[in-house]
């Protein structure tokens, strides 16, 4: 049995609550009387009690993965875990540590992500229950996320064409930090290739969750 301080329990306890906040159904699972929900969010249990919930949730966390990995290894081998990542949201080293067994346990952000991912690839495929992650969320933060990258590269672009004027009507190259010539269309080139990777993601976003889909 694991001796925790009385630090480390409230500890443990305060990152509990957080988790049954963001997902209340696992107040069931963890079978927390709702008459003491009240109760329990404003005080902390005795330390067999949080044990016994974190354990719980645990257990729930290992079975969720383990039911991620049976179905990713469907879809994805190893070579494809770096693209189908891009599509999940969810780093490939994560991805591809699940399928080999590394990680026998993901936490519920990772959860969440990868069963709306697996949702929208494999519509038989449903989320957990207490999964408050769905796929309008995921697409809309995403599209936010990356058009805000997109209005940056623009911006540099239109930065990188007015430092071109300069640099012609000067004769001046433009210079490294080690003061080695570069080409003037050095900085530009960058910023079309991030914009053109910022038009994949975008791309790819819409391919695996919008495209074809009556709505979100």
């Amino acid at each position: 049995m694991e001796n925790l301080t009385d630090k480390q329990i409230k500890t443990r306890w305060a990152d509990i609550k957080k988790i049954l906040k963001e997902r209340q159904l696992l107040v069931y699972r963890v079978e927390i009387p709702i008459e003491k929900w009240d109760l329990y969010m404003h005080s902390t249990p005795s330390e067999s009690e949080v044990n016994r919930i974190y354990n719980v949730i645990q257990s729930d966390r290992i079975a969720k993965t383990l039911r991620i990995k049976n179905e990713l290894s469907k879809i994805v081998g190893y070579r494809e875990a770096k693209e189908f990542s891009k599509r999940a949201g969810v780093s490939d080293t994560i991805i591809r540590d699940i399928l080999e067994g590394k990680k026998e346990k993901v936490g519920y952000d990772v959860i969440n992500r990868l069963e709306i991912f697996l949702n929208a690839i494999l519509p038989d495929f449903e989320p957990s229950i207490e999964n408050t992650f769905n796929r309008k969320i995921h697409t809309v933060d995403a599209i936010i996320e990356i058009t805000a990258n997109v209005n940056k590269a623009a911006n540099r672009i239109k930065d990188n064409c007015l430092d071109i004027i300069e640099q012609t009507k000067s004769g001046e190259m433009p210079k490294d930090i080690f003061g080695k010539p570069l080409e003037p269309t050095y900085s530009l080139r960058a910023n079309i290739e991030w914009l053109n990777e910022l038009k994949n993601q975008i791309d790819l976003l819409w391919d695996t969750y919008l495209k074809n889909k009556q709505q979100l």
